[in-house]
């Protein structure tokens, strides 16, 4: 059998989508050894158009979500995988195009969320104007309903494809994604001596969205109380107000670069906790790759995290409206005690092992795309009737 992998952009990308295409592309070679990857899924004008048009609304229009457009790339892509003779197109993370795509071959939508979970979540959808609003819902739901089934990486999403898309529960699975990293950790997996700092790692980009403020809040109660931390930001640049010797920015770390791996894997060799007090989240990558560390998560109960950390197993939750003087005294507790300590390291570590890394993924996911592959597809008449979400004006 001959599959194809595609995206929003190269899938052979490190850079594309967090690296979550790449290492999936991956995994998904060892099983399909001449996986044809689908490097530029729209035309090549289209990507800078949306950056314009997208800069231009000041993020209100995102022409991804154009049907028009993703009939036309999709219905091109289909050209060229029947071409190539392809018997099962994998759809990562790429809607607007598997909504058509699926029509023409074998699909399966591959994703962390839906449209309903994001419509009142994320910023993204939240700035979209109603009527395109409205196209991104159909074209999700046309997604979910079109394929041959759905693998989604928590409960979270898949039980809302089933509750708000009335799809069938037998094409809906929840797979957890496993952690973007080239090589698995060999050091810093066994339970270890407590050292005299603890040291807190925040990764995330977007700052207010992560958590951002809320981590250093809780990094300088910490500290207040006499109780010596260090907090490491990734990812984002923050100006903050008040520098602290107890906290490090270190900014963007390229992970595509030998330096950069160099440089994260430093920081997470001695990493005592992981921290993302995260506002909005479906799948966060970052939580499985300290679990590779053996480094246990201290974050939020919000969206899809909780399928992703299990608490009291490789992490921490603590409910959205939680304060920083809370943070502070779950990490210290956790952290003064040595034995509870070490046996959540290790249970982080399993936990990853176990679940948490694409190997895991595959060997769920196979059985399904093979029977996937094979499948009759849905006829228009067993899809349920449309359910406007954002109204009918």
């Amino acid at each position: 059998m001959r599959a194809a992998v595609l995206t929003a952009g190269d899938p052979l990308d490190i850079r594309t989508w967090s690296g979550t295409p790449y290492f999936m592309t991956k995994a998904l070679q060892g099983a399909f050894p001449d996986l044809l990857a689908v490097r530029s899924p729209r035309p090549p004008w289209f990507q800078y158009l949306r950056r314009v048009t997208r800069k231009a609304t000041f993020g209100r229009i995102d022409i991804a979500w154009s049907y028009a457009l993703a009939r036309h790339s999709a219905y091109l892509i289909a050209e060229q995988l029947r071409a190539e003779r392809i018997d099962v197109a994998l759809a990562i993370g790429n809607a607007p195009l598997s909504a058509f795509l699926a029509d023409q071959l074998p699909t399966i939508h591959i994703s962390d969320a839906t449209a309903p979970l994001m419509r009142e979540y994320y910023a993204e959808f939240i700035r979209l104007p109603k009527a395109l609003a409205k196209t991104a819902y159909q074209l999700d739901r046309l997604s979910v309903l079109r394929s041959r089934a759905c693998l989604f990486s928590t409960e979270w999403a898949a039980q809302s494809a089933i509750r708000d898309y009335g799809a069938n529960p037998s094409h809906i699975h929840a797979i957890p994604w496993g952690a973007n990293i080239d090589a698995e950790p060999t050091s810093s997996q066994e339970a270890r001596e407590l050292s005299n700092v603890c040291h807190l790692v925040f990764i995330g980009v977007d700052w207010e969205r992560k958590g951002g403020a809320l981590a250093v809040d809780t990094a300088k109660h910490f500290a207040a109380a006499g109780r010596p931390v260090k907090l490491h930001i990734i990812g984002a640049n923050p100006e903050l107000r008040q520098p602290s010797e107890s906290i490090i920015v270190h900014g963007f770390i390229n992970k595509g670069s030998a330096e950069g791996r160099v440089q994260f894997d430093r920081i997470m060799k001695q990493a005592s906790f992981l921290f993302v007090p995260t506002r909005q989240d479906c799948s966060p990558m970052v939580f499985a790759e300290a679990n590779s560390y053996g480094v246990p998560v201290i974050t939020t109960s919000t969206g899809g995290v909780a399928d992703v950390v299990h608490e009291g197993v490789n992490g921490h939750l603590l409910p959205i409206d939680a304060k920083a003087d809370a943070y502070a005294d779950l990490i210290w507790a956790v952290w003064a005690d040595q034995s509870r300590y070490n046996r959540l390291r290790n249970s982080s570590r399993r936990r990853f092992t176990d679940v948490l890394n694409w190997k895991s993924w595959l060997s769920a996911a196979i059985p399904i795309i093979n029977e996937a592959a094979g499948a009759r597809p849905p006829a228009a008449s067993e899809h349920p009737p449309y359910r406007p979400l954002y109204g009918t004006n």
